[in-house]
């Protein structure tokens, strides 16, 4: 399989994804493993930005944290390097005590999920084989 990373570091050096994560599940757990916490992930993240977006609209600032949390979590575990950076920037905003700026790392944060779902799903497919 090839885990191969195609996709340009951003302004502040962080790469979009991370082979590296997917390696270590696949050394810890196999294929199988990793192919169903990708699974997972593809259906959990939307989820939890879908929280983190409505937590933010009706200035929810403890589900609009934990959701962040959650997405940091699993996004850094499943080598979606760059939601997990905005995920945690975020909950750090939240947990300031502010929801400022929230919707528009959600909305960035949803480009980047994008990529990071087309980038695992072929990492899984692949893998499949």
């Amino acid at each position: 399989m090839d885990d191969s990373n195609p996709q340009p570091p951003s302004l502040d050096g962080t790469s979009a994804t991370d082979p590296d994560a997917l390696a270590r599940l696949r050394r810890f757990g196999g294929d199988k493993l990793l192919r169903e916490m990708i699974d997972l992930y593809l259906i959990a993240a939307p989820e939890r930005l879908a929280a983190a977006r409505s937590g933010a609209e009706s200035g929810d600032l403890p589900s609009t944290e934990l959701a962040l949390h959650s997405l940091k979590s699993s996004s850094a575990q499943l080598g979606a390097a760059r939601v997990g950076k905005l995920s945690e920037r975020g909950e750090l905003i939240a947990r300031g005590g502010t929801l400022d700026g929230i919707a528009g790392l959600v909305t960035e944060m949803e480009a980047e999920l994008a990529r990071a779902t087309e980038w695992l799903m072929t990492v899984r497919d692949e893998g499949a084989k």
